[in-house]
């Protein structure tokens, strides 16, 4: 079918704004009165707060706001809601807000957190979710039975496992019978920083008369955000607004809470006047989120032909101290260490482990990077110790159109195979290596991998229809950089059938804007 706009390439709506540097971003806002915030953080591991003073501190030049754990005692948390605004009782990490401050600047709010004085009782620490999983290990949530939890997950209350699953398909010891070659491995895959470019910003404004919340934020979920900022509160929905700046980069880093909490609990106390929160890099990167560290176990059984005949993984993921959306990680992402490969008989074992570390969250590919590179690597293992060339194996195994997935989804128009020949054509496998120039070297490698996108979800739209023919539309999916405006507009001037140029799509505000789950999984731009 010939389109005028879906599937050409256009100007991007939001090109101008960005490239003349009008665009505005989470630390570009700029509203009257505002105030600025600067958080206090725990310099220990894992410590009992005994007390905090802060008398002197409120004293400071241009101070309005001082507050404490005690102050603002909620707790958030999009799956498990275990995250105090700012500590209470104990800080479980090197970095975790203890205290803020609001100022008329920044520098002075800088300047009263070397006045704030506060008494630590050090306690154990553990730092390795394997010795978090031993008896005698110091456990982090004594409380965590009774956090308010989705249903779907489940925790191991007394333990440090706040979330396990379990997960069965034929059966793995038949399968190992089966069996010509048994391989076990063990792998560990490190943490990873975000590193946006821009770095975690809020500007947060309550008013006292309304009890309402407003708050800016380049979060890529603001309905996300709204919801559990009012979960957090006990307040109506209604009473909370986001309105979302353009995002310097997330990554999946600003899909909860992180300034966002700070700027809120400075703007309770702060008479009405906004807050603005605003991480320097040295905090970004020690104080907001990374993707999780894990440790993955893998005995595979194959026959002496390349195909497997089962799979058992056992997984334990390094939540850091709080669950953040590592639930979900742990639960979904982690089945994609069977890869796009039949399997007929596999056991998992997937642990999400608290450690006194930076909390582990989102990240891109939600959990599948880490264990796709396990399953991988050892596919690679196998086909050297088999003599199967490792194209060959994944050829041998990869599903096709018909197979069955272990959901019991039959899969179509899946498309593997004939991917795999025309890759291993374009780079010349099975050809030599070019040699080297100068300190120059060029391998070649073959990796598949399987990913889940979050589904179900919902998303809206409004169009609104202006009496000069132009048009707005209205959505509440943020534009982070991948063409989100872009690409709904080029719908929309399709379907419609008017110019491109005629159509405005503004930044998602919760109150105006209907609700879109997330800029997230590829969502918007691809699925």
């Amino acid at each position: 079918m010939e389109t005028r706009y879906v599937g050409r390439s256009v100007p991007r709506l939001d090109g101008l704004e960005k490239v003349t540097g009008r665009a505005v971003y989470g630390v570009d806002v700029e509203l009257p009165g505002m105030l600025y915030g600067a958080v206090l953080r725990s310099p220990y591991a894992h410590a009992r707060i005994v007390n905090i003073d802060t008398v002197e501190a409120k004293k400071a030049s241009g101070v309005k706001v001082v507050v404490t754990g005690k102050e603002v005692p909620y707790t958030f948390g999009a799956m498990i809601k275990d995250q105090p605004f700012l500590a209470v009782d104990r800080a479980r990490f090197v970095g975790e807000p203890v205290a803020a401050v609001a100022a008329e600047s920044e520098l002075e709010a800088q300047e009263a957190l070397q006045m704030i004085r506060v008494e630590y009782e050090e306690l154990p620490a553990v730092f390795d979710p394997r010795e978090a999983l031993l008896e005698g290990a110091p456990i982090l949530h004594p409380g965590l039975g009774e956090y308010v939890r989705s249903s779907i997950y489940q925790v191991v209350p007394g333990t440090n496992v706040c979330m396990v699953r379990r997960y069965s398909l034929g059966d793995a010891e038949q399968g190992f019978q089966e069996a010509d070659e048994i391989f076990e491995d063990e792998f560990y895959i490190h943490a990873v920083a975000h590193t946006p470019m821009e770095t975690h910003a809020a500007v947060a404004q309550y008013s006292p008369l309304k009890d309402e919340f407003t708050v800016w934020s380049s979060t890529d979920r603001p309905y996300r955000l709204a919801k559990e900022l009012s979960d957090a509160l006990g307040v109506s929905i209604n009473h909370i607004r986001f309105i979302s700046a353009y995002s310097g980069g997330g990554f999946g880093g600003k899909g909860t809470m992180v300034a966002e909490a700070v700027a809120v609990a400075l703007a309770k106390f702060s008479k009405g006047r906004p807050v603005k929160v605003v991480f320097s890099r040295e905090e970004e990167l020690t104080a907001s989120q990374t993707r999780h560290a894990v440790f993955a176990k893998l005995k595979t059984g194959v026959r002496r032909d390349g195909l497997f005949t089962a799979r058992r993984a056992e997984v334990i993921w390094d939540n850091g101290a709080y669950s953040s959306l590592g639930p979900d990680v742990a639960f979904r992402g982690v089945l994609t260490i069977f890869g796009p490969y039949r399997i007929p008989n596999l056991e998992l074992w997937s642990r999400l482990v608290y450690t006194n570390k930076e909390i582990g969250g989102a990240y891109r590919g939600f959990g599948t990077t880490q264990v796709t590179w396990a399953c991988e690597v050892q596919m690679d293992i196998i086909a050297e110790k088999l003599g199967i060339d490792p194209l060959e194996i994944r050829l041998k195994n990869a599903y096709v159109d018909g197979d069955q997935y272990i959901n019991g989804q039959i899969l179509n128009q899946v498309g593997l195979m004939e991917t795999l020949e025309k890759t291993s054509r374009a780079i010349g496998w099975g050809q030599p290596k070019p040699k080297p120039k100068g300190s120059k070297f060029r391998g070649k490698g073959i990796a598949t991998m399987l990913k889940p996108t979050a589904t179900p979800t919902d998303s809206f739209c409004l169009i609104r229809a202006h009496h000069d023919g132009s048009v707005t539309l209205l959505c509440g999916a943020p534009e982070v950089g991948a063409g989100q405006k872009t690409v709904l507009a080029q719908i929309a001037a399709e379907t419609i059938g008017v110019p491109l140029s005629s159509i405005s799509v503004p930044n998602p505000d919760t109150r105006y804007t209907p609700f879109d789950f997330a800029v997230a999984s590829s969502r918007t731009t691809y699925h």
